[in-house]
């Protein structure tokens, strides 16, 4: 189609528009007024009556008429979606495309359909590079054979050396039963690795725990992104009283949250009154949850890092304000704010920023996050020194030399360039789900914690 030159206003613009564009136009609408009907008022007059909802309009017609080639829907709505969201410059609120956001609903079920690993990125910068952290004990991968340190190559035919994990993930899971074909590498090994793994049913075990010296139970919390959580965390406080604990030390370090209601019931577990949450929206601040009468009632600190974001968060702040625990650790996060999640028609979904958490005593979360009570470095992990150069001769081997030490070395490519990512250590994972594996001497966070709870003079009192 083209244009006659007068046509400058977009009246003129909409009667040269072939009628089937403006049918498409006219269900861009209708699906705005789909999504409308979650809330509280119909946006879409909103929309068409903006003079900017109108260019949007003008721009789907424009490229769906003159574009050179043939335009995708899915791919330029779903941008501008995108693009929406991005100018709000907010962090915590997004758009998740249909594949992730139904990794994620699985995810909180607490079940999942794969292989029985842990993933996790070794190029920790750009999330590449994916290797196996953790193999559950009599899962798929582990009567495979798969083992911690195995590096993914190919997952049915398609390259992923230089894939994320979401993207790995996205490939290895499937429907229980189905058979994915795996090529791996492992250090040590010259051959690359061929597994065909019949994949199963997993369920995410979230809470792990275990027995410190003096009778000290340690209950960890992972995640709060799991409809389990809270299930999962009374099985294991009753498996820790049956062997007689005395006391508990909660972590909640690098737990970024998660599920609102699995974090207000956790804290309820270990409160018998007082509030636990307070919200606030659009200037209004209401209780949300406040303890009833059953607790866990055995002295208790709570360990946090300033990974520890959201529902974590909210846990930490209803027993510090109603004293019923220390807190020990570093600040953390501070992402006092909530989202609201949307399920779109296309199978994605909306979240977005919605209202603002406060801990019982009324202190914004948000930002200044939880002050610990008792300060504690967590020294477990080191910085990572990653780099990528150029202009090296091929096949060169390039050292890596910080302060006079040298880190390794990188073999240059056939044009030249290499890439280095320093190797550390990870933290040691049991192959059995909800054993937490744990060294005292070595962290010091949890070693000031475990002190803390044997000083009764630091244990908050148990009463409320």
């Amino acid at each position: 189609m083209e244009l006659p030159e007068t046509a400058t206003n977009e009246e003129e613009y909409m009667k040269h528009i072939p009628r089937k564009w403006l049918l498409l136009i006219a269900l861009v609408a209708l699906s705005l007024a789909g999504v409308n009907a979650q809330f509280s008022r119909n946006f879409s007059d909103e929309f068409v009556d903006s003079p900017a909802g109108r260019a949007f309009l003008q721009v789907y017609g424009a490229l769906k008429s003159n574009y050179l080639d043939d335009i995708d829907d899915e791919i330029i709505i779903e941008g501008a979606i995108t693009g929406m969201l991005e100018s709000l410059e907010d962090p915590y609120t997004s758009y998740t495309e249909p594949e992730e956001a139904a990794r994620a609903v699985q995810d909180r079920s607490g079940s999942f359909q794969g292989i029985g690993a842990v993933l996790s990125p070794k190029d920790r910068v750009n999330g590449t590079i994916v290797e196996v952290i953790n193999v559950y004990r009599d899962g798929p991968a582990w009567n495979a054979g798969v083992r911690r340190g195995d590096v993914f190559l190919e997952v049915d035919g398609t390259i992923v050396e230089e894939a994320t994990v979401s993207e790995v993930v996205d490939l290895v899971r499937g429907p229980a039963g189905t058979t994915v074909n795996i090529i791996m590498s492992r250090p040590g090994e010259q051959d690359p690795l061929v597994f065909n793994i019949v994949r199963g049913r997993i369920d995410i075990v979230s809470v792990e725990s275990t027995i410190l010296p003096n009778d000290v139970g340690y209950l960890r919390i992972n995640t709060f992104a799991n409809q389990r959580v809270y299930e999962q965390v009374t099985e294991q406080l009753e498996e820790l009283r049956e062997v007689g604990i005395t006391s508990l030390l909660l972590d909640l370090r690098d737990n970024g949250g998660g599920l609102l209601n699995q974090g207000i019931l956790v804290a309820d577990e270990f409160l018998s009154q007082g509030d636990i949450v307070f919200q606030r929206a659009r200037g209004i601040t209401q209780r949300l949850a406040s303890a009833d009468s059953a607790a866990f009632d055995l002295p208790m600190v709570v360990l946090v890092n300033q990974n520890s974001a959201s529902a974590s968060e909210i846990v930490a702040g209803a027993l510090q304000d109603n004293e019923r625990a220390l807190v020990v650790g570093e600040g953390t996060f501070g992402k006092g704010v909530g989202q609201s999640v949307v399920s779109l028609n296309n199978g994605g979904q909306l979240v977005y920023l919605s209202f603002e958490w406060l801990t019982p005593d009324r202190r914004s979360i948000n930002e200044g996050g939880i002050t610990p009570d008792i300060a504690a470095e967590d020294n477990r992990f080191g910085n990572i020194v990653t780099l990528e150069g150029r202009g090296a001769e091929p096949g060169a081997n390039v050292e890596i030399v910080v302060d006079g030490n040298l880190l390794g070395t990188a073999t240059a490519d056939e044009e030249g360039v290499f890439r280095f990512i320093e190797t550390i250590p990870r933290s040691e994972m049991s192959a059995v789900q909800g054993e937490a594996i744990v060294d005292l001497e070595s962290d010091n966070a949890l070693q000031v914690a475990y002190d803390a709870l044997l000083s009764s003079s630091a244990v908050a009192p148990v009463g409320n």
